[in-house]
């Protein structure tokens, strides 16, 4: 069908290399303002969570404080499947590597200030959407979301609670950005977290191109507070 949500998909985004780099502007903002900047690079599958899927680099930094370097990387890790979308979570990796010169410098005993932790966030089972949804069409899905954290080998007790993800395509929109007016489709996503007395919600809206040269991509997001709008992209599919 011409309205649903199929072609604001690419599979693109699913093969490595794929790199896609953008920065948006908060909707209303004094012009002055920062604006927000992601860069993501689909790499290789990678053990996570029990399964092997397609990892996403959306961040990769590194400072130099003192002698010592310290590094950040943050993955995102998704899989497509027979037409359906699979999120199994995400994850960080700090590394922080002591000049050796430095290091050598270091009365005998002293504490190695060499370190490595990686801290975790695993859907169990994962999100699942479909990718072909009709106007009006809910997908919802029960989870549970695992944390864990692992400091130079050793794990601290990992933390689970309760989740439900409920995607709705709520159609199509034409949406004019400063990369030029495209036709897209809008979805709702709202992460509910907790026992049902206690739970906290939180609702996300997602425009995706439908069509040209950034299509599948986010265009525009936000919540109930605030939006965000792309302003500047470049986009390389494998």
């Amino acid at each position: 069908m011409a309205d649903n949500s199929a072609p604001c998909f690419n599979e693109a985004d699913f093969r490595e290399g794929t790199t896609v780099e953008f920065e948006a502007a908060k909707v209303g903002a004094d012009a002055a303002s920062d604006p927000f900047h992601r860069k993501s690079v689909t790499e290789k599958r990678e053990a996570f969570a029990g399964a092997n899927p397609i990892s996403a680099n959306v961040e990769s930094s590194t400072v130099r404080i003192m002698r010592a370097l310290q590094s950040t990387v943050k993955k995102e890790y998704k899989d497509l499947v027979g037409g359906n979308i699979l999120l199994y979570g995400k994850s960080t990796t700090y590394t922080q590597t002591v000049d050796p010169e430095f290091a050598a410098t270091f009365p005998p005993g002293f504490p190695a200030m060499d370190k490595l932790i990686f801290v975790s966030q695993a859907y169990e089972p994962p999100f699942t959407f479909p990718v072909d949804m009709k106007p009006g069409q809910v997908a919802s899905q029960k989870s549970t979301i695992t944390k864990t954290k692992v400091v130079d080998g050793r794990s601290d007790p990992a933390t689970s609670i309760a989740a439900t993800g409920e995607l709705t395509y709520v159609g199509r929109e034409k949406l004019e950005t400063p990369l030029g007016t495209f036709d897209t489709c809008k979805l709702s996503l709202k992460i509910t977290v907790g026992a049902s007395v206690i739970s906290t919600d939180a609702t996300r809206e997602f425009w995706l191109a439908a069509e040209g040269p950034y299509q599948g991509q986010l265009l525009k997001g936000g919540d109930t507070k605030s939006s965000w709008l792309v302003t500047k992209m470049t986009y390389s599919p494998k």
